[in-house]
């Protein structure tokens, strides 16, 4: 491989790491905050964290259930592996559905921006992938905090199931790139040497 083809490549990753990139969902893996759960057990925070594990609607312990009934306005504030920029979220409702009024994405600095409000057309009956969307935000999300009104459905819990977040990864910056082929160049010249 000679070096006009290495900085080609090289170029081509530079180029690369402009294009569109992939959003990707992750979910919830620590809980940073909450106003209230229903116990430390069934229905508590925790519940939240990872993959969808409530696959019937209901009142059923393996989601989160806010304390009161009706009455409040509730939160939870969760974390998540990888910060991204964030451009929404997958929120798994399992009873009381269509309770969501409002969503905060948090930044690396615990500063909450809201990303999103309006109404939650999530109808009850079944779960439901409750999917609110938003601009791309410029600062990298760690976090969301969702609010519910727990007076949406006065004759049902408001739960949630699981929580994922949708972003886009940061790219790596130019330099990186740059020193990539660098090496690569290094690379060809030790073979070269070898020979």
């Amino acid at each position: 491989m000679n070096a006009l083809r290495v900085a080609s490549l090289a170029a081509l990753l530079l180029a690369s790491s402009y294009s569109n990139a992939a959003i990707s969902s992750q979910w919830a893996n620590g809980v940073t905050d909450f106003s209230s759960q229903w116990s430390t057990g069934s229905w508590s925070a925790q519940q939240v964290l990872g993959a969808p594990d409530t696959f019937s609607y209901g009142d059923i312990g393996s989601a989160w259930a806010p304390a009161p009934m009706n009455g409040s306005q509730e939160f939870i504030s969760l974390s998540f592996a990888e910060a991204v920029y964030s451009v929404g979220a997958l929120i798994r409702e399992t009873y009381g559905n269509g309770f969501v009024t409002r969503i905060d994405a948090i930044d690396s600095n615990n500063q909450a921006f809201a990303v999103w409000s309006g109404t939650d057309t999530s109808q009850a009956g079944a779960p439901v992938d409750f999917m609110p969307t938003w601009s791309q935000t410029s600062f990298l999300t760690k976090g969301l905090k969702i609010y519910v009104n727990t007076n949406h459905n006065l004759g049902a819990w408001e739960e949630i199931d699981a929580v994922a977040l949708q972003g886009v990864a940061p790219v790596p910056e130019p330099e990186t790139y740059a020193l990539m082929g660098m090496g690569l160049l290094g690379l060809l010249a030790a073979r070269r040497k070898k020979r």
